[in-house]
């Protein structure tokens, strides 16, 4: 068995790309049952990449797809259509929880308002995932992780100091307001199960999701008035020695705040007398003669490997880490003595390793993750054992077009 710790809440799943699957995800890694429920030409996160099937591009998806979806059923309705949109309203009368990602009012114009749906069905609880929120004058504005991460406040304080601001890797911001959605799936479940509230509809933004997680930049501008600007390596000037740094073979970080600390960083350079040293014996000096010092740091990392800085960092219990690469990320032996990333046989894509399960509990464990659907493989289980719908009708209702073109 898989983690079976929510396999009483069954999830109706109409998210698509990135926040909302991988919120779904999370609720079935730990075995809810989660129905994924796609048009017949499939969601937009098939169409993204990396592909591989046998050598040749996977018809069926991507490789963001096949991780996002792991563990979940997959049904295909037009939800556009009369008999889509009454298939799903029977899903829905024993689900704990549906999850959207659409564009606020999207449902409402298709006849399947959140707040009918809770009316019509009050154990069921909606979270409804959207750029900016399901109300406010920006509520419709077009987002993507650019926008995120620039009006969530992370690309302002990245880059050099006098040069154009940078933009953080990947889609970090939207993962962190999937995590939301589940931790809110979780209240709202908790919330039903102790008699405090019934069905929940539940407002997601993913841009207040980013600003959340920006505390340290909030709170020193409310306090100090200081806004931090770009410091380059450095994570900021000031009396902390926090940055990043040119090895033998590569790059490591490092981390020197409490004078214990700096005191093990002098032990480590072989130059215990700098602990004394007028320049460097307070964070305050420290904060005067930065750059002096990180240039006497810099030069000592020049000459190590990452390793040998990490395992005489430990010794000393000075936070100082090599910056590695996605692939040693994966060969890392920690990673693997736990087992965290996993392998499964994904009928298109092959073999693939993905991540594991993010937390761990003593009463349940894991086993391997079951790959993500084909698009509408699971029509007959749910459709037809589950609803009676019949055959013709399941075909009928499935049928559309490979177009990314049409659209909810």
């Amino acid at each position: 068995m898989r983690y079976r710790a929510l396999s009483d809440i069954r999830v109706i799943d109409l998210t698509h790309f990135i926040a909302g699957p991988y919120a779904t995800k999370l609720l079935a890694d730990y075995g809810a049952e989660v129905i994924k429920v796609e048009p017949p030409w499939g969601e937009g996160g098939r169409k993204i990449g990396p592909f591989r099937a046998n050598g040749e591009p996977s018809r069926d998806r991507g490789g963001l797809f096949a991780f996002l979806n792991t563990n979940k059923l997959g049904i295909t309705l037009d939800l556009r259509d009369r008999p889509g949109r009454d298939a799903l309203l029977r899903l829905l009368g024993d689900a704990d929880l549906m999850v959207e990602n659409f564009a606020p009012g999207t449902l409402a114009k298709l006849g399947i308002a959140p707040s009918e749906l809770m009316a019509r069905f009050p154990r069921l609880s909606i979270i409804s995932i959207s750029n900016f929120g399901q109300d406010g004058p920006d509520r419709d504005g077009i987002l993507n992780d650019l926008t995120l991460y620039a009006r969530g406040g992370w690309t302002y304080p990245v880059g050099e100091p006098n040069r154009e601001p940078l933009t953080p890797p990947g889609s970090l911001a939207q993962y962190i307001g999937g995590l939301y959605a589940a931790i809110a799936a979780m209240q709202a479940m908790l919330a039903r199960k102790i008699g405090t509230a019934s069905g929940q509809h539940i407002d997601i933004s993913l841009l207040e999701a980013a600003v959340a997680t920006m505390i340290y930049e909030t709170v020193t501008f409310q306090y100090a008035g200081v806004v931090r600007e770009r410091a380059g390596r450095r994570f900021a000037v000031g009396p902390f020695l926090i940055v990043t740094l040119k090895c033998r073979d590569g790059y490591a970080g490092l981390q020197c705040v409490t004078d214990k600390q700096f005191e093990g960083l002098c032990d480590l350079m072989g130059r215990p007398e700098m602990a004394r040293d007028q320049r460097f014996a307070t964070a305050l000096q420290r904060m005067v003669n930065n750059d002096a010092l990180l240039e006497i740091v810099a030069a000592f990392f020049l000459k190590h490997d990452r390793g040998w800085l990490y395992r005489e960092g430990q010794r000393r219990a000075i936070p100082l880490v090599p910056i590695p690469s996605i692939g040693e990320v994966l060969e890392w032996e920690q990673t693997k003595a736990r087992g965290f990333f996993e392998t499964i046989d994904d009928p298109e894509l092959g073999r693939i390793r993905i991540p594991g399960a993010p937390l761990r509990l003593t009463s349940h464990r894991p086993e391997p993750s079951r790959p993500a659907p084909r698009l509408g493989e699971h029509n007959q289980e749910i459709l037809g054992n589950r609803l009676g719908i019949d055959a013709a009708e399941i075909a009928r209702m499935s049928a559309g077009t490979d177009s990314v073109a049409r659209t909810l």
